[in-house]
């Protein structure tokens, strides 16, 4: 007899919790005993990433904590306002939460552009789980998102290198993993989409100008000739894992 599933929402998340584990037990991401940050942007790859982590949860010999951190602001600043239904998501998703303005230098020039974001982002997270008693940060980037930042390193810098699945900070204080590193962004649409996520609308101004973005135009467009494009770039870009940046 088939596995019987009580909703597609379910379905979803049990082939992809597949994936996820792959990229856990693989990288040591996640271990007896952790106590994960999850950081929830709002998007549907953060959201997809908290689901499947507390589903995979249910069943998994290793046990673990989790934590999510929803850290508010973007390029312009702090001063954006959040969905009363996406506040309402993280409540009902029954894990411990922390909503927190974006930590800025006093002198910080804005808008930011992303790669300033970006570290400004990654440094509150790292406040927030110092104080929740997190040891581990969890983001989450797909599979295209590794090709995207290959593609960024070879044309700026001539370098085939990527984000790392795992990289420890501070001297091992933090672990920052990215467990949605082998699941492909069609299939986070349509999970959000079988789980009705109260997806946050991102309207930062730099989006659309940023080097990701061009970088994501150019393999939309390469993929539609060649399927394994994005899978191939992140191989390639691992053969050398010892050169993964972030």
């Amino acid at each position: 007899m088939g596995k019987k599933w009580r909703n597609e929402a379910e379905r979803h998340a049990f082939f992809l919790s597949k994936g996820v584990d792959k990229a856990v037990r693989e990288h040591n991401m996640i271990e007896e005993g952790d106590r994960v940050l999850v950081g929830v942007s709002g998007g549907k790859d953060s959201m997809s990433l908290l689901r499947l982590l507390a589903y995979r949860r249910k069943y998994s010999p290793i046990h673990y904590e989790l934590v999510a951190a929803h850290v508010r602001g973007d390029a312009r600043g702090v001063e954006i306002a959040l969905p009363d239904s996406f506040v309402k998501w993280l409540e009902d998703e029954g894990v411990p939460y922390v909503i927190r303005d974006i930590m800025l230098t006093p002198y910080e020039q804005l808008p930011m552009d992303c790669e300033r974001c970006g570290r400004n982002r990654r440094r509150t997270l790292f406040q927030i789980a110092e104080e929740q008693g997190c040891n581990k940060v969890a983001l989450g980037h797909h599979l295209e998102d590794f090709s995207h930042t290959a593609l960024m390193n070879l044309f700026l810098h001539g370098r085939l290198e990527t984000m790392a699945f795992r990289r420890d900070y501070f001297g091992g204080k933090f672990g920052l993993v990215r467990p949605l590193a082998y699941i492909r962004e069609n299939d986070l649409v349509r999970f959000a989409k079988a789980c009705e996520f109260p997806i946050v609308q991102a309207d930062c101004p730099m989006a659309t100008m940023s080097r990701r973005q061009a970088a994501r135009d150019l393999m939309m467009q390469i993929g539609k000739e060649f399927r394994s494009a994005n899978s191939n770039i992140v191989h390639a870009a691992f053969i050398g894992d010892d050169h993964a940046q972030i």
